[in-house]
């Protein structure tokens, strides 16, 4: 049965708690041969795993539609840039424990980087004359919407076709 630190870390960080666990399974693995341990322990880390590689993802794609929502000249795909941004904060938010915000904090340059590499990619087929910023930086809160959401702004659309 659980203690109360571990059902407790459970409920506030389910990736801390799949890495914990995985390491208290490795660690008995020599004690025990009914179970299949190190397999088990591999499950349990994969399953946080699988949460951060969510996370991440989503964070990517956010700002990949930020960029290309600061660049447009087309009024006709910033709503669906704007809901499509709405779904991925959703999925971030759903799986981003407090120690993978900690993670995402340390790869946010990446993530931006990757972000207005493939907006600029896209624009390279349906809007050639944009042009993607990559130097443009957004705070985690600024991209989950929880402060200064840029959703809320107004977007130039000069020179619109």
């Amino acid at each position: 049965m659980a203690d109360d630190a571990s059902a407790t870390l459970y409920d506030t960080d389910f990736y801390l708690w799949t890495q914990a666990q995985a390491a208290a399974l490795r660690a008995r693995a020599g004690s025990d041969k009914t179970l299949d341990y190190d397999r088990l322990a591999e499950e349990i880390e994969d399953l946080g795993k699988s949460d951060y590689r969510a996370v991440t993802s989503a964070v990517r794609l956010i700002l990949e539609h930020l960029y290309k929502l600061h660049a447009t000249r087309r009024r006709e795909p910033v709503g669906h840039w704007k809901r499509e941004i709405v779904n991925f904060r959703d999925s971030a938010a759903r799986a981003a424990t407090p120690s993978i915000r900690r993670m995402i904090a340390v790869e946010l340059e990446a993530l931006h980087a990757k972000g207005a590499e493939m907006a600029a990619l896209d624009f390279e087929s349906y809007e050639p004359d944009a042009a993607i910023d990559p130097a443009r930086r957004w705070t985690w809160d600024e991209i989950m919407g929880e402060a200064n959401d840029p959703l809320d702004q107004a977007f130039p659309l000069t020179g619109e076709r």
